[in-house]
């Protein structure tokens, strides 16, 4: 049994490697197995709900294996007063790991400045940016070097448009979008269906060869 279930939380780590782009170590560990006992007679894969530091991978995972919204990040959650409860996705200027997720570190330097960015002083709209760029600016006056972008003209009425970064003289770059649906995503990693598979096409062959192995334990 335990065969069994390793066998197929390693074959979801497979597939994940097929259907994800570069998937980070974290995210491949994901998965965990509940081995069975002489006094447990049951053994499962699971999904590791808890992590002492960041998200569980099951927090963004669960889109991917069951379809559907997904809950806000994190990080989604503490700028939402910024962004009016919308949603982020990387923006061009977003700096990425290996894995193509957003870096870690910019996340963290983005929130360290929420202070600075809730005050609408110190926030910038699209137009400004622009005009910043199309005039060699280079905004020192700003206390930080990031800030909330706004729509401007008809219909725009304001909506935050993104987290923008200034990082040169008159050169601005978008880190974040906010967007105001919730991400949905269709099935790309169907756990219960991988599993089911795997556990069908080798328990006859896993159950022979540990009786065997048994039977020849102990006639020896």
């Amino acid at each position: 049994m335990n065969k069994l279930a390793n066998g197929a939380r390693w074959q979801i780590i497979d597939r994940m490697k097929e259907v994800f782009d570069s998937p980070s170590r974290f995210t491949l560990g994901g998965f965990t197995v509940k081995k069975a006992t002489p006094s447990d007679l049951s053994a499962w894969v699971g999904t590791i709900d808890f992590t002492p530091r960041g998200t569980p991978a099951i927090r963004y995972l669960g889109p991917q294996i069951w379809g559907g919204p997904r809950d806000m990040k994190r990080s989604e959650e503490l700028l939402s007063d910024i962004s009016g409860g919308q949603f982020w996705v990387p923006g061009p200027g977003a700096p990425l790991d290996a894995s193509g997720n957003i870096q870690r570190s910019e996340i963290v330097r983005i929130l360290s400045r929420l202070g600075v960015m809730q005050q609408s002083q110190k926030n910038m709209s699209d137009r400004t940016a622009r005009r910043l760029q199309r005039q060699n600016k280079n905004a020192r006056g700003q206390r930080s070097e990031y800030f909330v972008g706004h729509a401007k003209g008809r219909g725009g009425n304001g909506r935050p448009t993104g987290i923008f970064k200034l990082v040169g003289p008159g050169k601005v770059v978008p880190i974040l979008w906010f967007v105001p649906t919730r991400p949905t995503y269709r099935v790309r990693l169907p756990v219960n269906e991988i599993v089911e598979n795997t556990v069908s096409a080798r328990m006859e062959r896993t159950v022979t060869n540990a009786i065997n192995a048994e039977v020849k334990r102990e006639m020896s």
